[in-house]
């Protein structure tokens, strides 16, 4: 594990959009870079847990990327679109954003 693994976690709340993407919502870009940096750093843990399944702090630290990730999760898909089919209609609203979404602009 290198020294970025004791960084600390990325914080879920939205902040200003990208400058060149007009079409963009404000945080969806950094909040979808957060998701992907707390999946990432859970799926490195869950590897270097597999050959030190003993590393009490390495558990700690893989349950504290788990939350980050569904915590960022959950704030992109309150504020966004769902990410994925099991995602969409938890609300009981099956409305999908107008327009062109930000992956597709």
């Amino acid at each position: 594990m290198g020294s970025n693994m004791y960084r600390r976690p990325v914080s879920p709340q939205p902040r200003q959009a990208a400058p060149g993407r007009p079409n963009s919502p404000q945080g969806c870009e950094e909040l979808l870079r957060a998701i992907a940096e707390a999946d990432f750093f859970a799926q490195d843990l869950k590897l270097y847990l597999d050959t030190h399944p003993g590393d009490k702090r390495a558990v700690e630290m893989y349950v504290e990327a788990c939350r980050q990730y569904r915590a960022c999760k959950a704030a992109f898909e309150d504020s966004f679109y769902p990410l994925n089919p099991c995602s969409a209609g938890q609300d009981g609203c099956w409305d999908w954003p107008e327009g062109v979404w930000p992956p597709f602009n």
